[in-house]
């Protein structure tokens, strides 16, 4: 039996163009890299990529296959690991009125050796993310 789709999502005071914005383009200034990165380093797309740096180390965590703003961000993802180890991350942007819902759904688990082990982690390790995420905005 294949591990559920994780689905994390929050509700913030935001167009979607400023919360897609925000998500992308400026990612090293919310993500949690204390607590939620390879090296405890900086986080940024670079073209394709989602990479992480810290001095000479580096870790691609993601290639971008979705890229439509203001909707939608879609990823392969594999934070920590090589490429032939990725899950699949949707992240949507969805206006409603003066807010915007952002919904980050994590899939592909049976990909994985220790998928339901994976899907667990990430459904605790999410919402702490888009925690952050959130708390960047209302600045």
């Amino acid at each position: 039996m294949n591990p559920a789709p994780v689905v994390s999502e929050v509700r913030v005071k935001a167009t979607a163009g400023h919360a897609f914005a925000l998500f992308t383009d400026h990612i090293g200034e919310w993500w949690p890299v204390h607590s939620h990165s390879v090296h405890a380093g900086t986080v940024a797309f670079e073209g394709n990529e989602l990479v992480e740096r810290r001095g000479e180390q580096s870790a691609v965590w993601a290639e971008v296959t979705r890229w439509e703003p203001p909707s939608v961000l879609g990823l392969t993802w594999h934070a920590g690991h090589d490429a032939s180890r990725t899950t699949d991350i949707l992240v949507t942007f969805t206006q409603d009125g003066e807010e915007t819902l952002v919904r980050l759904t994590h899939t592909g688990w049976e990909r994985l050796e220790d998928g339901d082990q994976a899907a667990t982690d990430y459904a605790e390790g999410w919402p702490v993310v888009l925690d952050r995420f959130v708390l960047a905005l209302a600045v």
